[in-house]
């Protein structure tokens, strides 16, 4: 049975390790966790995730002795052909498009050791596919596991999007008149704004506003989250900022690499785009270090998002959103 991986979001807010203190006798005392205000409520600590992971792992265990039993198995015998379109020539990195697999395939790999190494995509350059974006000045772009969220400039709008296509589920207004930037914590979208110059926690992903707060530099124009700490960056003041959880509060910040109007992350590293030189860059973690980059689709990219394999940008000069492809690295 395949093991379905959870989203683990940690838990945000003040005060989360505070404790009210009753029944206090000679003997004992009963704590109670009483955090002064929580801001993402995080993946519960259940019995049931628990057991979870547990099962993840005596599935894992199962499926190595299998294949260490099965090893001198030809690759021909489960249809994968180790010489097929140069893997052979270059084995730590392969297009997942290579591999021919469809989506409800259901394939083991016999005879295939990963060394304890994690299979990761890493975008490169090239465009796999684009479609129009449903308004004509897309700014911003999420995922929020299984949809895309685009918001566009010039309707005010924030578009659910079906799967990453063109068709749209649902729209609805952003909360002020210069949408720039989206991201998704887990639980909440959330959105900046050029004209306000506020970043909002919405409800879901829905027009009602939980919370808002200053953004730190005066011309807010992408955001990304890392699982802890929201992300945001600013074209005027060309800086990127590393927020205490999901708050105004600022732990750190570093120079952008130019006129940035989108962040993503991709669960190990930064992503950004610069408007001005119309280039992607790939940050050494969450730094101003820059470990590669590759020209846009197309001039002036405006948003970008991570769908766990590919990269997705959209771009203001062409109204197209694009899917970008991605090379598997282990």
């Amino acid at each position: 049975m395949a093991y379905t991986k959870k989203l683990w979001i940690a838990r945000v807010g003040t005060a989360l390790n505070r404790f009210l203190k009753t029944n206090e006798d000679a003997g004992s005392v009963e704590l109670t966790n009483d955090p002064t205000g929580i801001t993402t409520a995080g993946t519960p600590f259940t019995v049931a995730n628990m057991n979870n992971i547990e099962t993840g792992i005596k599935d894992n265990d199962t499926r190595s002795l299998d294949n260490e039993a099965d090893n001198n198995t030809q690759d021909t015998a489960i249809g994968l052909n180790t010489t097929h379109r140069g893997l052979t020539n270059n084995p730590h990195s392969v297009d997942k498009d290579d591999l021919d697999l469809g989506t409800t395939d259901d394939v083991e790999f016999k005879g295939l050791t990963l060394d304890s190494n994690l299979i990761k995509y890493r975008p490169t350059f090239g465009t796999k596919s684009s479609f129009a974006s449903p308004s004509t000045n897309p700014y911003g772009l999420t995922f929020d596991g299984t949809n895309l969220i685009s918001c566009d400039k010039n309707s005010n709008l924030i578009y659910i999007h079906d799967g990453i296509s063109s068709t749209i589920l649902s729209s609805f207004a952003s909360p002020s008149t210069d949408p720039t930037g989206l991201t998704f914590d887990g639980t909440n979208l959330i959105s900046c704004d050029s004209f306000s110059n506020l970043i909002y926690i919405h409800d879901g992903i829905s027009s009602t506003i939980l919370n808002s707060f200053a953004s730190p530099g005066t011309n807010p124009t992408g955001l990304a989250f890392d699982g802890t700490n929201l992300i945001s960056c600013d074209s005027y003041v060309t800086l990127i900022y590393i927020h205490d959880g999901i708050s105004s509060t600022i732990l750190n910040s570093f120079a952008s690499p130019g006129n940035l109007f989108g962040l993503t992350f991709d669960g190990t590293n930064l992503i950004s785009c610069d408007f001005s030189s119309d280039l992607i860059y790939i940050h050494d973690g969450i730094s101003s270090t820059i470990l590669s980059s590759f020209a846009s689709p197309s001039t002036g990219p405006t948003g970008l998002a991570f769908d766990g394999p590919n990269l997705i940008s959209c771009d203001s000069g062409t109204n197209l959103i694009y899917t970008n492809y991605s090379e598997l690295i282990l």
